[in-house]
């Protein structure tokens, strides 16, 4: 028999449909092209080239830039184990416990190089702000608050923590950058508590 094996040939590149894998293939290309070129430089038929798909189908499964930007970059999803743990601990836990996931995450190497793509790109595209801020509401922080004005306590927590992120790690703030995780799980865990299910006053 003549001719290369499937096993040795080289991936075929160009439109195709949508198998299993496509999906997968456009975060893996969105995320490099964002993460070494940024999110102005990285166009959606860059990264439809490099994941071998048709641009339409880069809109069909995520919608625009600032959609996709967000998926490929997000450290946390639903289904999560990290996101299944934190939803098992004490309901008078979890601001604590929140804050301190957070910030693991932040100080990965990997993860928080993404999040920081995500915080720089907040500040030059208000759809990136919006798009993040939807993601961590709907995976994340409407699944542990009080059903109350669930959506204004979610709101709060994520101001709350996209605020603490950015004087430490963009800031740099010097009592925040510095300080251990748990003395800021300690300072912040209270009053993220106090949103996730504590009485707020909202009456008119």
């Amino acid at each position: 028999m003549t001719g290369s094996t499937a096993a040795e040939r080289p991936r075929q590149r160009g439109p195709r449909g949508g198998d299993a894998d496509t999906r997968g293939d456009i975060l893996a290309a969105a995320a490099e092209a964002f993460a070494t070129q940024g999110y102005g430089a990285a166009s959606l038929r860059g990264i439809a080239r490099q994941a071998g798909v048709d641009p339409a189908l880069v809109r069909h499964y995520f919608g625009s830039k600032s959609e996709l930007f967000v998926e490929a970059m997000r450290p946390l999803r639903a289904d999560d184990a990290a996101v299944t743990a934190l939803l098992a601990t004490p309901a008078e836990q979890r601001g604590e416990a929140f804050i301190r996931l957070a910030l693991s995450l932040w100080d990965d190497p990997v993860i928080g190089a993404r999040l920081r793509a995500i915080l720089a790109s907040i500040a030059a595209v208000d759809d990136v702000g919006a798009a993040f801020a939807q993601v961590m509401m709907r995976d994340v922080l409407l699944r542990m608050v009080r059903p109350d004005h669930a959506e204004d306590r979610a709101a709060a927590c994520a101001t709350q923590i996209a605020g603490l992120a950015m004087g430490r790690y963009v800031l740099r703030v010097p009592s925040l950058a510095d300080a251990p995780v748990e003395r800021l799980a300690a300072i912040y865990g209270p009053t993220f508590q106090r949103y996730l299910d504590g009485d707020l006053d909202l009456s008119d």
